[in-house]
């Protein structure tokens, strides 16, 4: 870890870092308008977000300075366990993993939010929060007025590509008698595409031929949900949600070159998928004893048949090609119970077990292409692959202030874990690993945090690593492996928060990890490969997220948010036994932006900057990497007020970032001789997106 980076002073990092784009902008002009809550939380009530005419419970919590949603981790979470999101609702987190954070906020009117807490999560009694923690508390009797409908339109206009013309949501909440009812149709449809030159050189450098491509990728996904709550008279909850979607995905890449020997080439790569999936689960909560009681279950299942075709063609040479077909259908079933209870002196207390049976089944041919347009079955070893998990885990938490100004809250738990796999080199194994997380948050002084977390986590496996694949456009395949175990993440993290008042809020977090048994590319034999577990590795992180308010320079209803972070994972090279970045880890991510909403006007404009980097993949054979060249840049302009809606059009891509993509294969191991190497970079061009947004 560079020196000159770990030096960089708390001062700095406030003014270079920030939360990204649209997240994380309140009114400097006023502080909360409500005094600071016993707990130490910062409120932000309606009126501190006036000035930017939110229309959902989202709009308000991205507009809070220096605050940034996690999401993205509940559908790959291990369980359900602890809560892995820092968005609260009426305290309660979402134990949906079908319906992240910013989708349940999305579906909440304005309206309905009496205020946003800001609080530190190891100060709360639910299990797996640190740091800072949003806390949406709804107006009571939010709904009686009848049924709200929020809508979401955002399409988009791509040159050389089909307009995006479905990617949105609409959704309705309401009471029926005393059920609360929400009802959603969500379609995250995609449009994209990239075009431009790759470049084949051989194992001396010398240039082979240039090939011309143009990739086109489509996708539908319309998900249909349904959820419904209601507290009882005597104070008991129930939750019930209900889901289905449907995914199309439809990916062409089609690539034209002269080569030596072989004339004009014709190449077309084509993957579709056409997926169903469901959802179904539930939780009810009861006062039990000197506590609450509440049970929690889900159940999954995605059935997902996808092919995978490459074909070329050859003036001179004729026709070859080959398909690698997949079925595979998942299932996921959790059980889950939680006592939580207040003994004196404000001590929190919950014990926790769960149950979960995770199943896959795969159903594989790979196939080459006939003389008479047939694909002809070759046996490859991975036709059929189960995989079974059956885990049991337990924990106990514990959570009360040590001092008016330090709270704590400690988990400790463990799991049980039985590993059943049929594919290649199949057997069953059984696992006992102790997990756990020790978390404080220290008021430093009235606007100043500082949060330490300690944590031992076992992460979920992708069950697909224990199955053979075939990657028919780069030539390249993998083994099942089906000696893979849990990985280990032993984690520390101390993070500063600092309110600056007027001027904003910023927050820098330094955190290290020891991590056993993570997955990458290893030998599996002297001539194969596939997904296995390394030795133990070090993981580094550094990252700092702000908001700079500017109405005290005199730019009033300005803004700039940044999201920064630098990331080292080091690994044991399985080839070589070297130190590397682990494969595809990422290495940087910065995300800045500068908002101003034109105060006595109902108008905003703004910019972001975005560029990030991935280390490359390293195959045994091969290393290959995905790069953006160039940031995203984009510029908006939004109209807070066209007959109810807030419009907002975005000019994306300015800076006409385009996609690489480099390979280099070797004639055995990647400590060899170099048999070639593929220099690729596909443009998108600039494009416009409308962003429509408003309840009904």
């Amino acid at each position: 870890m560079s020196a000159c980076i770990i030096r960089i002073s708390f001062a700095a990092a406030v003014l270079l870092s920030a939360v990204p784009a649209a997240a994380q902008e309140v009114s400097g002009d006023a502080p909360p308008a409500v005094p600071t809550p016993a707990n130490g939380a910062q409120r932000y009530t309606p009126a501190d977000f006036e000035r930017f005419a939110p229309r959902t419970a989202l709009d308000m919590v991205e507009k809070v300075p220096g605050f940034l949603i996690v999401t993205g981790t509940n559908g790959g979470a291990r369980g359900l366990g602890a809560a892995t999101e820092n968005v609260l609702i009426d305290g309660e987190r979402i134990a949906n993993k079908s319906t992240d954070a910013r989708t349940a906020l999305a579906r909440i009117t304005a309206a309905e939010v009496a205020y946003v807490d800001i609080v530190d999560g190891a100060g709360l009694n639910v299990p797996g929060l640190t740091g800072q923690v949003a806390n949406v508390v709804l107006v009571a009797g939010a709904g009686k007025g009848g049924f709200t409908t929020t809508l979401r339109w955002q399409p988009e206009w791509r040159p050389r590509l089909d307009d995006n013309l479905l990617n949105g949501e609409i959704s309705t909440t309401g009471k029926i008698g005393g059920t609360n009812v929400t009802l959603s149709l969500k379609n995250e449809a995609r449009r994209q595409g990239h075009w431009g030159p790759e470049r084949r050189f051989d194992g001396d450098g010398g240039l082979s031929f240039v090939r011309d491509e143009f990739g086109r990728y489509k996708a539908d996904q319309p998900r249909l949900s349904a959820a419904l709550a209601r507290t009882t008279a005597n104070g008991n909850k129930w939750n019930f949600n209900v889901g289905g979607q449907l995914l199309r995905l439809d990916d062409r890449v089609d690539g034209i070159s002269v080569q030596p020997g072989a004339g004009t080439v014709r190449e077309a790569f084509r993957f579709t998928e056409d997926e169903h999936n469901f959802d179904i689960g539930g939780d009810y909560e009861l006062g039990l004893g000197k506590g609450r009681l509440k049970l929690i279950t889900l159940y999954r299942f995605e059935h997902s048949p996808f092919v995978d075709s490459f074909i070329v063609d050859r003036e001179i040479g004729g026709r070859t090609g080959e398909r690698f077909k997949q079925t595979a259908d998942e299932s996921e079933s959790i059980l889950r119970g939680e006592y939580s209870w207040r003994t004196g002196g404000g001590t929190d207390w919950q014990v926790a077990l769960e149950g979960a049976y995770n199943t896959l089944d795969v159903d594989a041919e790979f196939a080459t292409l006939q003389p008479d347009g047939s694909f002809l079955p070759v046996i490859f070893g991975g036709e059929k692959t189960r995989v079974e998990e059956k885990r049991g885990e337990a924990s106990l938490t514990w959570g009360r202030a040590l001092a008016p100004n330090l709270t704590a809250q400690l988990n400790l738990g463990a799991e049980y874990s039985e590993l059943t796999s049929s594919g290649p080199g199949g057997l069953t194994r059984r696992f006992v690993r102790p997990k756990g997380k020790l978390a404080l948050a220290w008021k430093v002084g009235p606007k100043t945090t500082i949060n330490y977390q300690l944590q031992r986590r076992v992460d979920q496996l992708d069950f697909f690593d224990f199955a053979s694949s075939v990657d028919v456009a780069n030539g390249q395949g993998n083994g099942g492996n089906g000696l893979l175990v849990p990985p280990v993440v032993n984690r520390t993290e101390l993070e500063f928060v600092q309110d600056m008042g007027a001027w904003g809020n910023a927050s820098v977090a330094f955190a290290y990890a020891y991590a056993q048994d993570l997955v990458d590319q290893i030998p599996l034999s002297p001539t194969t490969e596939g997904r296995g577990n390394l030795p133990p590795a070090h993981l580094y992180r550094i990252s700092s997220k702000a908001t700079l308010l500017l109405d005290r320079l005199g730019w009033k209803g300005a803004r700039i948010n940044s999201d920064i972070t630098w990331r080292r994972n080091r690994v044991r090279d399985p080839l070589t036994g070297a130190w590397r970045d682990q494969s595809e880890g990422q290495d940087y991510v910065v995300d800045l932006s500068l908002r101003h909403d034109i105060p006595r006007t109902d108008l905003a404009w703004g910019a972001g900057y975005f560029d990030e980097r991935y280390s490359p993949n390293l195959r045994l054979d091969a290393i290959q990497q995905e790069f953006t060249d160039g940031p995203f840049v984009t510029a908006f302009i939004e109209h807070k007020d066209v007959a109810g809606f807030t419009v907002k059009l975005s000019y994306r891509n300015l800076a006409n970032m385009k996609d690489g993509f480099n390979r280099t294969v070797f004639v055995d191991r990647r400590d060899g001789p170099v048999a070639f190497s593929e220099q690729r970079l596909r443009k998108f061009g600039r494009y416009f997106q409308l962003t429509v947004t408003g309840t009904i």
